[in-house]
């Protein structure tokens, strides 16, 4: 863009020093935070605003009006100058931008109310590794005290890494020679939380300590900041098991079912609903410690030569300790009191065994990112060779016991206007009968019968190498440049599932001198659901030490550890490899006779998939309830290696109008992508172990397909920016998507050996499909600081999709996609929206946002189809200045105690609600 402050606003812009992914790098000048009131004076006929809050908006502005296509930028005058805890609680403050929240701090993030799914994130331009269920990014890993800010990119071109249909959000790191001067900062901080203070025995207390550093030597920079954090990350939960059964029966002498015609129709004597094997009520206390490192070394050995290599690397170590009362027979006699018009089980009646169960779990993840850039700048061509390595391992290791009544009570349980559904025993005498005991849910001799220690491991390694090569030639002429590039990359990812050993028990097992001794007198946690929705606030049952409690069952707390292969069919091996090309063209001059800049180009992508499935014999035996099985995989598996290839051509144009000074209009067209998750595309089989279950074919189910490809989609952007003031802008958008490809569960026989005997299952595959369907939508964003200090910034994104996911699974031969409704988009949101109101004073800022979004549809692996409920959440902020170098800073959030609330199969059917608190912190932060 020409205009007068260009110049000076570049000199501000260290994170626009994007990797050789989007632009090439800009020098930044940072200035020391001043104490003093925040306003905006002029200084030799500029405008040069103070004050913290200000400064950020100013450069995130410039760095948006900056950008070559449509896109929003967060950016700190300094590194650690980003207010929040996570990159992703920041990013939640860009227009558009959601997260999922996991253990009440913000996670996978979503553009434009469209989930991690059909969009990118970037590490310096490269990809980055997760040890997630897919390819959605865990940003909590990402200390925002270590970077400088975001790039959110919601329109795409040529020169950008294929894989976001709804955007690109790239974090970009320091680098120390553009930075141009010595920084010493540390920062301390103290968090409470409320939930931990009711768990027995817990710290309410957490720390984290924060410390970076940034000098120059001659033509060498570096750059090392790094993060070490011990909390703690409580909920109380309330869920179910994952499969919900379809039923039209009333279950009067067992489990309930759905009985049809060979047509298919429905031929029980009850209306549809859906019901899960179990039900469970939580209490969960953990241990969540996380460290990381951030590290840069540039060197500039000649004034056209720009060596740059980076490296981050994160450890996160979380203990859960668990005690679960079950409604163990969930559809045993079921009685429905309400179903709701789609099944849902809304109130019913039940007949179940209670099982207590004691769980200790730890899960361990390890991230590791390496890179180096080398950039080389001639006359008028530059070239620039990329490296760079990701790597994730993430290793889980779960001790898991219960014991159960030996009789069976009749229950009630009531989800209407509940988070957390009422529970209300109505007939106990079964259980008094056979113990002799009055009925006590907390005294440990109730439970006598169906003793059990598992031990369940599962390993994720998800590794992405890739090399690219790009270039620049610039030219004369209203065409000022061409850019093109080649990209080589190679994703692996490996899930080892499925390794699940049930443990021989020493005699007596919970009557032993061991298991006696681990009993407990007090329950993990004070005040169970305390603040949901529920009449059962206070819930409390026996407990055990789970530790001591499995090395009693067992004899060891190794018992269990496998010896050998882990391999079964649970498992997903899936190798991705991609060569992509493209070539652009750049230009600045006056179009219509108005200045405008912009590019079109071509991005060819081949993408190859080689994918490994293990199958194997299965056995069965009986179950503890009558006319149930319980199934084990035996013998060696055997893999099925399965390859599909496909090319996408993706063009793309963009074009920035310069109507005035102040304001722009941008219009974008291109074609994009979005890759299935790695577990969508295994060939291997799953297995439902968590409820002993009457067919196989509802145990059995597709993990994935090696033949699913991307979901394509034509696309149109136009935007209008007004930057009325270095810290005052409006923005609209419009964008509409063509998504070419859909979904659909294909039905299919699937022969397997059952006892030595072939045996036929049903099973459900999604696979594509030629369905059209659109997205259109706008967003808008206003801001603004007034002279006495006080400032608002606001966003709203409408979104309207007629995509439709049928769900996957398959029950008992029947496809519950037959049964319900499709879901939308994978995240997608209709309306997501965010407010800040900020204040800034004379050394001292306060900042409260607001954040929301409605409903969506929240996919897991390949099992039903699950939605997140609305959500809405409220954070504080503030900092004081003490000295010229010391700064005081506080926040909170979830001040509303916002619960994660999902639905599964339908949209009304409650299945889990995890409550994790408000958190508090308060620290010290120094720059010298």
């Amino acid at each position: 863009m020409r205009n007068s402050r260009k110049k000076v606003a570049a000199q501000r812009l260290v994170l626009l020093a994007s990797a050789a992914a989007v632009m090439a790098p800009v020098s930044a000048l940072a200035q020391d935070a001043p104490v003093g009131p925040a306003a905006e004076n002029t200084e030799n006929g500029e405008i040069v605003v103070t004050g913290e809050i200000s400064r950020s908006i100013e450069n995130s502005l410039e760095a948006k009006r900056q950008l070559n296509v449509i896109g929003d930028a967060i950016v700190g005058e300094d590194i650690g100058d980003l207010p929040d805890l996570s990159v992703a609680e920041t990013l939640e403050r860009v227009v558009g931008v959601t997260s999922d929240r996991f253990k009440g701090g913000a996670s996978e993030l979503s553009i434009r109310g469209l989930g991690a799914f059909l969009g990118a994130s970037y590490l310096n331009g490269r990809e980055i590794s997760s040890g997630s269920d897919g390819r959605g990014v865990n940003f909590g890993q990402f200390p925002s005290e270590l970077l400088n800010g975001v790039v959110v990119y919601k329109s795409q071109q040529a020169s950008f890494i294929e894989g976001g249909v709804s955007g690109i959000i790239e974090l970009q790191t320091l680098r120390p020679l553009d930075y141009g001067k010595s920084r010493l900062q540390v920062q301390g901080l103290l968090g409470y939380s409320d939930y931990e203070d009711r768990v027995d025995d817990g710290s309410p207390f957490s720390q984290r300590l924060t410390a970076s550093y940034i000098d120059q030597f001659g033509n060498v920079g570096i750059a090392i900041g790094g993060q070490l954090r011990r909390d703690t990350a409580p909920e109380d939960i309330y869920t179910t098991s994952s499969t919900f059964n379809p039923c039209n029966t009333l279950g009067d002498s067992g489990n309930c079912s759905y009985r049809k015609d060979a047509d298919g129709n429905p031929t029980g004597p009850s209306p549809l609903y859906f019901a899960s094997n179990q039900y469970i009520y939580r209490a969960q206390a953990s241990e969540a410690d996380r460290d990381a490192v951030m590290a840069n070394i540039q060197w500039q050995p000649t004034s056209s030569l720009d060596i740059n290599l980076d490296g981050q690397y994160s450890y996160r170590d979380d203990i859960e300790e668990r005690q679960n009362l079950v409604i163990a027979d969930g559809r045993r006699r079921i009685a429905p009191i309400e179903i709701s018009p789609s099944g849902a089980l809304l109130a019913w009646a039940g007949n179940s065994r209670l099982e207590n169960q004691s769980v200790w779990r730890k899960r361990t993840e390890e991230y590791i990112g390496l890179g180096g850039n080398v950039a080389w700048t001639g006359n008028r061509l530059t070239m620039a060779l990329d490296v760079g390595y990701s790597q994730t391992k993430r290793r889980q290791d779960e001790l898991d016991m219960r014991i159960r009544t030996n009789q069976r009570v009749n229950y009630e349980i009531d989800t209407r206007g509940l988070t957390v559904p009422s529970l209300v025993l109505t007939d106990v005498s079964a259980v008094e009968n056979n113990t002799g005991l009055e009925f006590d849910l907390d005294n440990h001799d109730i439970y006598n019968e169906g003793a059990r220690a598992r031990r369940r491991l599962e390993n994720i390694d998800d590794s992405i190498f890739a090399v690219r090569l790009d270039g620049t030639y610039e030219l004369d002429g209203f065409f000022n440049s061409i850019d093109a590039g080649v990209r080589y990359g190679n994703r692996d990812r490996f899930h080892d599932d499925g390794i699940d050993t049930e443990v021989p028990l020493v005699p007596g097992n919970y009557a032993s001198d061991g298991a006696v001794a681990a009993r407990l007198d007090t329950f993990l946690v004070k005040d169970l659901y305390q603040g949901a929705d529920t009449p059962i606030e206070g819930l409390t049952f026996a407990r055990w030490d789970a530790r001591a409690l499995y090395a009693a069952l067992t004899g060891s707390l190794d018992a269990g550890l496998p010896t050998g292969s882990t391999l079964s069919a649970d498992d997903t091996d899936v190798v991705e490899k991609t060569y992509a090309g493209y070539v652009q063209a750049n230009f600045d001059g006056d179009v219509f006779g108005t200045p405008a800049t912009g590019n079109f180009g071509l991005r060819i992508v081949r993408t190859d998939i080689t994918s490994i499935g293990l199958s194997s014999e299965l056995a069965t035996a009986p179950g503890p309830d009558p006319d149930t099985i319980v199934i084990t995989q035996i013998g060696t598996p055997v893999a099925n290696v399965e390859r599909n290839s496909f090319t996408n051509v993706l063009p793309s144009a963009n074009i920035s109008f310069e109507l005035d000074f102040d304001k722009l209009l941008r219009f974008a067209a291109y074609r994009a992508i979005a890759r299935p998750e790695q577990e969508a595309m295994s060939a291997g089989l799953s297995f439902d172990t968590e409820a002993d279950l009457g067919n196989i074919g509802s145990i059995v189910s597709a993990a994935g397909n090696p033949f699913l490809e991307p979901l394509k989609s034509w696309n149109a952007d136009v935007s209008f920016e007004w930057y009325a003031s270095p810290t005052t802008s409006l923005a609209i958008a419009l964008y509409a998507k063509r998504l070419s490809t859909g979904f659909r569960t294909d039905v299919s026989p699937l022969t397997l050996i059952v006892d030595g005997t072939p045996t036929e299952v049903i099973i459900g595959r999604t696979v594509n499909s030629d369905d059209k369907s659109h997205l259109l939508g706008f967003e808008i964003n206003a801001q603004h600081k007034f002279d006495f200090g006080l400032g608002l910034q606001a966003s709203y994104n409408f979104a309207d999709s007629n995509f439709e996911f049928p769900d996957p699974q398959v029950v008992a031969g029947t496809p519950i996609a037959d049964l319900t409704e499709p879901a939308n988009l994978p995240g997608y949101s209709r309306h997501t929206a965010n407010a800040t109101v900020f204040y800034e004073g004379s050394g001292w800022n306060a900042r409260l946002a607001y954040k929301i979004r409605s409903d969506y549809f929240k996919p897991f692996r390949s099992e039903q189809n699950r939605f997140a409920a609305a959500q809405d959440f409220l954070d504080f902020s503030a900092s004081v200045d003490l000295t010229r170098s010391v700064q005081l800073r506080l926040q909170a959030l979830n001040l509303l105690d916002e619960p994660n609330l999902f639905y599964r199969p339908t949209r009304d059917s409650l299945a889990q609600a995890d409550y994790s608190g408000r958190r508090f912190f308060v620290g010290l932060r120094g720059k010298f």
